[in-house]
């Protein structure tokens, strides 16, 4: 069983939310060009997904850098049961580039 550094994780968790963030203002850009301006107002939700996504992208950001964090390890099994492994690569902190198509796949 390995080790994983905590600021490792927190570091991951903020990449992974920082490209969610990015994949949901594209969503809402390509929303906002096939919905006529009146109804708008209807895509407000984009804006308080992206503002949440930023939000925790902040937190783990912040978290990655704190003092205490540093020395902190947890089992790497907390992230090798990621099913996505691109998100399971990115919170242990991977520098590959999987294909986004590889890993396991829950449907639901």
């Amino acid at each position: 069983m390995g080790f994983l550094a905590l600021a490792t994780l927190f570091q991951g968790a903020a990449v992974q939310m920082s490209r969610a963030l990015e994949e949901c203002q594209t969503l809402e850009r390509l929303a906002l060009s096939h919905v006529a301006r009146e109804e708008t107002t209807a895509l407000q939700f984009f804006d308080s997904l992206t503002q949440t996504l930023d939000q925790f992208r902040l937190l783990f950001q912040r978290l990655a850098e704190q003092e205490d964090v540093q020395a902190m390890t947890i089992s790497a099994d907390a992230v090798a049961q990621m099913t996505l492994a691109v998100l399971r690569e990115g919170l242990a902190g991977s520098s590959q580039s999987s294909s986004q198509y590889e890993g396991d796949i829950e449907l639901f």
